[in-house]
């Protein structure tokens, strides 16, 4: 019967001049279609990063979406070149330009040449790092990888696992904050019983600027979102030290469990990094889990400049750090980082196919047993290979050159009369507004969002916004180490150009 099928299904891909052999086993026609294929997907991505001029082409949904619904998917299979055109119609023509100067919106950075190496690599074996008998030496350099950043962040002997992005790894931090406080201190196995009836609140302390995944994690864990007590900030949009005591203290006296504290190193909006060392402080005063989001700040791991803008991580018992952020890696390549290996047992399933619990005392290294994923791509190979192609030097370079420029920009935006700077330029992010003296009586939030949103429509640059106080700001993220002070001169311009526009068609 399975015979039966494969050949059918041979039959039908030499039909159609889609030779699928290639599913089933080497041969010299599937590697040369396969050589083919790449190379010509190739020609197109080159062709993207070399011709844009823009980084968006202004397209919205609207007139997009009629070109998909004149799609069929059960109609007889394309040419690899008809194909390759369809995607160019549908996706390469709008596809936003991370790689360009004038693109400041998001954390989206421009990835280097070994990262896509690896990518390929990777992508075409098709590893799952979930056991080893599916992922030998992939599992051992996600490991060597692991220990490189536990290293880096001062652990002595930490472990971890790679996770597809922040929100996971700080989904894994709140679910070790909540297991460790259940296990350790009110000797309640809640991987087993669940959360325990009668129970005071569990809470969990972060900054009021901290990543929103927090609060979603304690939705998904049962605690809900009222679990997570966002701390006032100072200024300079960091955490107020003084106030946290103080909610702790509170929490206690209602009878309530403090479980946990997020420091957060790079806030999205503002760049802010919490004042880690008195944070670790608090939560061993109160014996709670502290934990270091730097899915943003980790790229100061790579720095010997700036690296003392978070001393004091190694303090944490966890930390995230997302590679595709800060080390200029291919989406998705992010990690959860632990100090102490034997809390990632907390999390650990046995499936007797898969990883039975006597493969532990055996020494087969399995990532599944730390991981909430089973099936997982074997992203850290991008990082590896960056790293033996590159160098941290190198990387740390090209990342010391992001927080450069932020300031150049901040400087921009500081000296220009047109616009006001909200926050000092600590990481990669420079939140703004454009606001001109004398038109005391406009409304320069909506003013601000409309500026946006003409930007985007010509393409001709792309930033974000953000609210500070109910009101509409703009934001630069600065992650491309190639853009120049006079690519953010130029965008300023074309902000101020829109501005004034919109300000003297509504007077």
């Amino acid at each position: 019967m399975v015979n039966a099928v494969l050949s059918n299904a041979v039959q039908y891909a030499d039909s159609k001049q889609l030779d699928l052999k290639l599913l089933f086993h080497h041969h010299n026609e599937n590697v040369e279609q396969y050589r083919n294929g790449i190379e010509k997907a190739t020609e197109k991505v080159v062709q993207f990063l070399s011709e844009r001029q823009a980084p968006f082409s202004g397209i919205t949904p609207e007139e997009l979406k009629p070109l998909f619904d004149g799609i069929s998917l059960e109609e007889t299979p394309l040419s690899l070149d008809e194909t390759l055109e369809e995607l160019q119609a549908v996706y390469l023509d709008h596809a936003v330009a991370f790689h360009l100067p004038k693109y400041a919106a998001h954390l989206n950075c421009p990835v280097v040449i070994p990262s896509l190496i690896a990518e390929q690599i990777l992508s075409a074996i098709n590893s799952s790092l979930d056991t080893w008998d599916q992922s030998a030496g992939g599992t051992l350099i996600e490991q060597k990888i692991i220990e490189w950043t536990a290293e880096r962040i001062g652990f002595l002997s930490g472990d971890g696992v790679f996770t597809s992005g922040g929100s996971q790894s700080n989904l894994m931090a709140t679910l070790l904050m909540r297991d460790h406080f259940m296990h350790t201190k009110l000797k309640h196995n809640v991987t087993f019983k669940g959360l325990p009836n009668g129970l005071s609140s569990p809470k969990i302390f972060c900054s009021e600027h901290s990543h929103f995944s927090l609060k979603k994690s304690a939705s998904l864990l049962g605690l809900g979102e009222d679990a997570v007590i966002g701390v006032p900030t100072d200024q300079y949009f960091r955490m107020d030290i003084g106030v946290l005591e103080e909610l702790i203290k509170r929490e206690v006296e209602q009878g309530n469990h403090p479980i946990g504290i997020v420091a957060t190193a790079g806030t999205t909006d503002y760049g802010s990094i919490d004042p880690i060392p008195e944070m670790a402080q608090i939560a061993c005063k109160y014996d709670i889990w502290l934990h270091v989001d730097a899915a943003v700040g980790g790229g100061l791991l790579l720095s010997d400049r700036y690296r003392y803008l978070i001393d004091g991580i190694e303090l944490a018992d966890s930390v995230t750090v997302d590679y595709h952020k800060t080390y200029f890696q291919t989406v998705s390549c992010s990690a959860f980082v632990v100090k102490r290996p034997e809390t990632l047992h907390l999390i650990s399933y046995h499936a007797d196919y898969l990883n039975p619990k006597e493969q532990r005392d055996t020494g087969i290294p399995n990532q599944v047993d730390k991981s909430l994923q089973t099936t997982r791509r074997f992203d850290a190979l991008k990082v590896w290979t960056t790293l033996r192609m590159m160098g941290r030097m190198q990387l740390g370079h090209y990342y010391d050159k992001t927080l450069e420029l932020t300031k150049a920009a901040a400087a921009l935006i500081e000296a220009h009369p047109s616009f006001e700077l909200l926050n000092p330029p600590v990481l990669h992010s420079l939140v703004f507004r454009f606001k001109i003296d004398g038109f005391d009586n406009e409304d320069w939030g909506h003013i601000n969002l409309q500026i946006r949103k003409a930007l985007l429509r010509c393409g001709s640059a792309v930033i974000a916004g953000t609210k500070n106080n109910g009101d509409t700001y703009l934001k630069f993220t600065v992650l491309n180490p190639m853009a120049t002070e006079a690519d953010f001169e130029k965008i300023l311009a074309l902000i101020e150009a829109k501005g004034k526009m919109i300000l003297f068609e509504q007077a």
